[in-house]
């Protein structure tokens, strides 16, 4: 059984007012990018990594990737217009059996622990797809286009969640083929699974997960 991790990179910077893309923004000497790419590459269980970006940043990575010495990144994959295209991409480029499992990281999400990249995967084992998140504590308001509140949600049960998404080759890969078939486009991995009628358990992630997304973010890296 294969532990493969999956790395949507395409993204643009937009939000991040950058004219580089944040995952090839350098911090402490390193790309965004190398240092989620690290985290994983030092966890034995990961078998694979994959990577899927603008053909345009193909040198780039491979001059990251060896500069790195990351043996375990076996290709790099075209990225598509959305994450779930880019996800979609890599997907169907790996080689992989219905029982191996299929991590899916963001590229800007640095900060994760070994710790729990390895106990997503050992839950994925029994559960067959997992994702990590973190409860809710403040309260939740829902509000129309013109930002009026229009009602105040339970907070109980409510999550924001993180990657990795975990899930088993087959529920991912199944998931995804319905979602194009279906022209379903969600958010993140467990949107398409869900669509597609399997179960997603959710655990504690971790505070300290964090998606780069502003400038701000970057102080994180100094803690």
């Amino acid at each position: 059984m294969k532990h493969i991790l999956i790395i949507p990179a395409s993204g643009t910077g937009t939000r991040f007012g950058s004219a580089t893309p944040k995952q090839f923004l350098k911090i402490q000497g390193k790309e965004i990018i190398a240092h989620t790419i690290e985290k994983f590459h030092s966890v034995k269980l990961i078998d694979e990594i994959y990577i899927a970006s603008q053909t345009e940043n193909f040198e780039l990575l491979k001059k990251i990737i060896t500069k790195n010495n990351f043996k375990k990144v076996k290709g790099l994959v075209e990225g598509g217009e959305t994450r779930q295209a880019s996800v979609y991409n890599a997907i169907n480029s790996i080689e992989a059996n219905k029982s191996d499992i299929i991590l899916v990281h963001d590229s800007v999400r640095p900060f994760i622990s070994k710790k729990l990249i390895t106990d997503l995967i050992k839950e994925c084992h029994s559960s067959g797809g997992v994702i990590p998140g973190i409860k809710i504590s403040d309260t939740v308001k829902r509000t129309d286009e013109k930002g009026f509140i229009v009602k105040t949600l339970p907070r109980e049960n409510l999550w924001t969640v993180q990657t990795p998404q975990v899930f088993r080759y087959d529920i991912l890969k199944n998931s995804l083929d319905k979602a194009v078939v279906k022209n379903f486009w969600g958010t993140d991995e467990a949107a398409a699974v869900e669509f597609a009628g399997y179960p997603v358990k959710i655990i504690d992630g971790e505070k300290a997960n964090i998606k780069i997304t502003h400038k701000v973010d970057l102080k994180h890296f100094n803690r």
